[in-house]
């Protein structure tokens, strides 16, 4: 595979399709970053890279941390499995 315009070997769990995805994502956001900075060096270039992805995957963690709270909140007034125990479910129901 070609990242930053040099030949790396790769071995992962992944398939090879998803590898090559990897790459493409990458390099993407390389060409992404070159073409509105004036950077030109390998390095620079991994590290800015790096720090937008970065900061896209906090974002996404932020975005789901936040949906699960909302969540949360939302059931917070349903029954938890604790007071489940406390209903008794031999009881005989009203009006029989």
């Amino acid at each position: 595979m070609t990242l930053f315009g040099r030949q790396y070997s790769v071995r992962g769990q992944g398939s090879k399709e998803y590898i090559d995805s990897l790459v493409e994502f990458i390099n993407a956001r390389v060409l992404k970053i070159k073409e509105k900075t004036q950077v030109v060096t390998t390095l620079d270039l991994a590290i800015l890279t790096l720090l937008n992805v970065t900061d896209e995957l906090f974002e996404c963690r932020l975005a789901i941390q936040e949906g699960i709270e909302k969540v949360e909140e939302k059931n917070s007034g349903l029954l938890e499995p604790s007071d489940l125990r406390e209903i008794d479910c031999e009881a005989p129901l009203r009006g029989s």
